[in-house]
């Protein structure tokens, strides 16, 4: 009896099967999740600061020219700006190496022949951020550096050279290194009347001479300078955390209460805070050390992208040094540079690169904001100051290598002010110290 309904039994569950899977079939086709409208991701704006070009950091401290026996100079960035305004038209070609030998006497006479204009820079200009300046036509850009450009535009039309080009001269005074090119300008008129015609209204400036080291240029006469008084304008941390840290969710604060400092830290990385001094010190701990030297256009361009990236220049911070894996930038205000002691606070931005990404970070936090509180001074003339550098028995003059004038940065009795003091600098082995006395008619204001 079973056997004879097994067959009919087979063909029942076969169509039931074969039903269900044309239903399920038609679910899956006409099946319509209800899916849940995901919030596009807000992006978080962390800039700071503003965001710069590589010419708004990258500029001459000093530019002097030598003409008809007479010396012109000046050290304000503003009065050089219609001369750097022109050079961006000019072209740079041939590059070649000239001597892996030149010495300081070699160097003066270089800077002082007739019809040459100089420009001065903090520290190495690699050739690769150098052709971000000006373009450099040269298939193959070397690695090399320069820490002065020398013009010379004596052959100027002249049957020696092509219209309008002249030759320049890069010269390294660290490395002993010098490279010579030819630049081709928009027009004699043009280099005439945006750079020669410029340069006469700079004030006179002396050289002066030194046995086997480089010369000093310095004004012949006292220098008007203004004493200001700045309000600090504080950060808000939160920002630098937010910037700094590659998820600032998971970042812990704590604060020390042994030194007043407060510390933000993940797995990565730590920053700490000095609210007194109004500094901050990121270290990424997950990067190792990096003993392969990174050549230096890498590590000023990186670096510059770095602080770009956040907005960083909370100031008018320009590249001062490379060294290492080390690049710094040095704060200017009023067109001059800012020094101060480090008890006080930070007047630089000190970054150290490897493998490939930001390996420390030290700089302050604060943006200074000037107040109509202005005090007029003068600061003693170039060769006084020499004077005083030379008879002064705790400084040996002959390790000087360089000397400007620029601001003392001091607290003031208000805590939210700082106040700018004029002075004359030297520096000797990286370290800039001040002049005492620096001011016509003042005394030493008794700085530590």
């Amino acid at each position: 009896m079973g056997l004879k309904y097994i067959e009919q039994i087979k063909s029942v569950v076969l169509f039931v099967l074969v039903l269900l899977s044309i239903t399920l079939t038609f679910s899956i086709w006409t099946y319509k999740p209800n899916y849940v409208t995901i919030e596009p991701t807000k992006v978080v704006d962390i800039s700071i600061g503003k965001k710069r070009q590589i010419a708004d950091v990258i500029k001459p401290y000093r530019m002097i020219f030598h003409k008809n026996e007479k010396w012109k100079g000046t050290n304000v960035n503003e009065e050089m700006q219609d001369i750097l305004n022109e050079m961006k038209s000019w072209q740079v070609s041939d590059l070649t190496l000239v001597s892996n030998n030149l010495d300081a006497e070699k160097l003066d006479e270089l800077v002082g022949m007739n019809n040459r204009m100089t420009l001065f820079f903090t520290g190495e200009i690699p050739f690769p951020v150098f052709q971000k300046l000006l373009p450099v036509l040269n298939k193959k850009i070397p690695e090399a550096s320069f820490d002065r450009m020398i013009v010379d535009w004596s052959k100027m039309n002249s049957n020696d050279l092509n219209t309008n080009e002249l030759l320049v001269f890069f010269a390294n005074s660290q490395k002993n290194q010098l490279y010579k090119a030819k630049i081709k300008v928009n027009s004699e008129k043009g280099f005439q009347d945006n750079v020669l015609t410029v340069a006469k209204t700079f004030p006179n400036y002396v050289e002066i001479g030194r046995e086997g080291m480089t010369n000093f240029y310095l004004p012949e006469k006292e220098i008007n300078i203004t004493k200001y008084t700045y309000l600090v304008q504080t950060d808000p941390v939160d920002r630098y955390r937010k910037a700094l840290f590659s998820n600032p969710n998971i970042v812990k604060h704590s604060p020390d209460e042994a030194t007043g400092n407060e510390k933000y830290t993940d797995d990565k990385a730590l920053m700490t805070v000095d609210p007194q001094a109004r500094t901050l010190n990121f270290v990424n701990i997950s990067v190792v050390e990096n003993k392969e030297m990174t050549v230096k256009s890498k590590l000023i361009l990186n670096t510059f992208d770095f602080i770009n990236e956040h907005g960083g220049w909370t100031g008018d911070f320009r590249y001062n040094a490379v060294e290492k894996q080390k690049v710094t930038y040095q704060l200017y205000l009023q067109d001059q540079p800012v020094f101060s002691d480090r008890t006080v606070t930070l007047t630089e931005i000190s970054t150290q690169w490897g493998n490939g990404r930001i390996s420390t970070y030290t700089r302050p936090y604060y943006k200074p904001v000037s107040l109509p509180e202005k005090g007029e001074g003068k600061l003693i003339s170039g060769p006084e100051v020499i004077e005083r550098l030379v008879n002064n028995k705790e400084i040996k003059y002959d390790d000087i290598d360089e000397i400007r004038s620029g601001y003392y940065l001091m607290k003031n009795d208000i805590p939210q002010l700082f106040t700018l003091e004029p002075m004359w600098f030297y520096s000797i082995n990286g370290k800039w110290e001040h002049v005492s006395q620096s001011i016509v008619g003042g005394a030493n204001i008794g700085l530590e």
